[in-house]
């Protein structure tokens, strides 16, 4: 086989992937809108996907993650450290919160599916909650991340006489993940809306707790 039927054997792989990805979604997003949030089972879903369950878990951890999507990133120190220093930012908090912003926008708001899903989480308020937290999958594992940045950038301390650099990037990150769900659940619910930068959002929620 040579380089160019190995690309396209690679390519015809990726989009068999893609294909059956798209159609456990639409399963488990268009069971939710039949029978609502609790009669749908990982069954049902792989029965009208035509899928097994093996192959389920191959794409999805669980059930919610399949109807609401899942925020997957890959996080390398120097990726975001490339990203936390292009904004410039006089905080932690801010530079973060400009970062999860950016890789929001970076997810497919466009499709057929995603359309499908910002209706139903929309019509479901308990449905709203698995989005924002799903959405946001990957901030655990950047806290670490986080932590390595602030250390080698200690301008960026504001708490350094009664904080370690690890607790003060946690109280940072867990900050700025609320005030990205806040943006994200506002450009969801309302019809036509844009996802706030990082500015507006800090300016809101100043103006909200003083």
């Amino acid at each position: 086989m040579g380089s160019k039927d190995v690309d396209q054997a690679g390519g015809l792989r990726e989009r068999k992937r893609r294909q059956t990805r798209e159609a456990i979604e639409r399963a488990a997003i268009t069971l939710v809108g039949e029978f609502g949030y609790g009669g749908v089972t990982v069954d049902a879903i792989c029965a009208r996907a035509g899928i097994s369950q093996g192959t389920f878990f191959n794409y999805f951890p669980t059930k919610d993650a399949a109807i609401v999507g899942v925020g997957t990133f890959e996080l390398k120190d120097e990726a975001v450290f490339a990203a936390l220093d292009r904004y410039e930012s006089p905080t932690l908090f801010h530079a973060v919160l400009s970062l999860f912003l950016d890789i929001v926008r970076g997810y497919d708001w466009d499709g057929d599916i995603a359309q499908m899903r910002i209706k139903l989480v929309k019509e479901t308020p308990a449905l709203m909650k698995l989005f924002l937290n799903n959405s946001f999958e990957y901030v655990e594992a950047f806290r670490a991340s986080a932590t390595a940045y602030l250390a080698s950038h200690e301008e960026l301390r504001t708490c350094a006489d009664t904080l370690d650099v690890a607790d003060e990037a946690s109280v940072a990150v867990s900050h700025a993940l609320e005030a990205a769900k806040f943006a994200l659940y506002q450009a969801t619910k309302t019809p036509g809306a844009s996802l706030m930068g990082a500015d507006e959002v800090e300016r809101i929620l100043r103006s909200a707790i003083g």
